[in-house]
């Protein structure tokens, strides 16, 4: 299953640079709390607002062939690999990546915003004093999905203007 889309219709920034100084909060979840977004466990790869999706972006993730970040740019490139039992993933872990391929799949096909939470000291980061997170403060939307869960997927977020 492929889907590639065109946000023609979004007015993108003409300078693709946060309109608010990030602040970054220690902890995943406090950073998530400050705008009222929550996760559905502590595990889940996304979580939601009451207006859309947070989408999180390791900046210093240890692949980054697979999880590019460019922020003066304004797009983030994520690529899952593939996720199935067949590879011997867990069943929480199957689950959790087709919650957020679908929450991607629908980000896309609603041309809905989304924000975007940059993330620092992760499990698989590789900056050293915790985790700390810093919301986007501005919309992004999901302008290019590929793949499904099974062979994996890869989709393209990109920092638009608000709608």
């Amino acid at each position: 299953m492929v889907y590639i889309s065109n946000v023609a219709n979004v007015k993108r920034k003409t300078e693709i640079q946060p309109t608010k100084q990030l602040k970054w909060i220690s902890g995943q979840r406090a950073a998530l709390k400050s705008i009222g977004a929550v996760q559905s466990d502590p595990y889940s790869w996304l979580a939601k607002t009451d207006d859309g999706y947070v989408f999180t972006a390791e900046i210093d993730h240890r692949d980054r062939a697979r999880n590019k970040y460019q922020h003066l740019e304004g797009v983030f490139r994520k690529e899952v690999p593939p996720v199935s039992a067949a590879t011997g993933d867990s069943l929480p872990r199957i689950k959790h990546a087709q919650v957020f391929f679908n929450a991607v799949e629908g980000a896309l096909s609603d041309k809905m915003p989304c924000r975007l939470l940059l993330e620092k000291g992760t499990k698989h980061g590789t900056t050293p004093g915790g985790v700390r997170g810093a919301v986007d403060g501005d919309t992004w939307m999901v302008t290019e999905l590929s793949g499904d869960v099974e062979n994996g997927f890869q989709f393209v977020l990109e920092r638009v203007a608000q709608l």
